[in-house]
């Protein structure tokens, strides 16, 4: 093996370990916050997503529980076997 060609190798092998450090810390607390194990991902914009989905399925249940309760107060004076 020619001399330039070790050279290059050898140069290309401690980038290629180089590249393959630890990341940089995360803000651990920030992601906490979020519900999450790590800072930012890829699917951030799939994650809120789904985050507001269940906010709005929270509040139609809670809406729901109303109705429901102020329907069985409308009925009160029906026997229990008609509901």
């Amino acid at each position: 093996m020619r001399p330039a060609a070790r050279l290059t190798l050898s140069a290309l092998l401690l980038a290629s370990l180089g590249a393959c450090g630890t990341p940089e810390p995360q803000d651990k607390e920030a992601a906490r916050e979020k519900g999450r194990d790590t800072d930012e991902t890829v699917f951030d914009d799939m994650i809120q997503t789904q985050d507001r989905a269940r906010a709005v399925e929270d509040v139609t249940l809670g809406r729901k529980a109303e109705m429901d309760a102020a329907i069985e107060r409308s009925e009160g004076d029906a026997p229990a076997q008609e509901r």
